[in-house]
């Protein structure tokens, strides 16, 4: 193995750690976001939605916001995952 191999097989692996970490988060958000405006249209008047400072979202819009959002989330997060994939493919185990 030459020298510059070992250092872009360093290189992809710290990627691919930092786009995991980012993966599941995007993941995770999008699903706290549905969770979020299910909960808010139920109810629950600790959670607060705005589109910008001082501005509240009516709580009939709660859901479709949430959908809207975790579209945005799951969408970047097809993105990240073929990061990955190419990430992976390039380190050699």
């Amino acid at each position: 193995m030459t020298f510059i191999k070992i250092i872009q097989g360093f290189f992809y692996s710290l990627a691919l750690f930092v786009l995991s970490v980012l993966y599941a988060g995007l993941i995770l958000s999008a699903l706290l976001s549905i969770l979020a405006g299910i909960l808010r249209t139920l109810g629950l008047e600790q959670i607060q939605m705005s589109i910008w400072p001082g501005v509240e979202l009516p709580v009939i819009f709660s859901i479709p916001l949430a959908l809207l959002v975790s579209l945005l989330l799951f969408f970047c997060s097809i993105y990240i995952k073929r990061s990955i994939q190419f990430c992976f493919s390039k380190v050699k185990f």
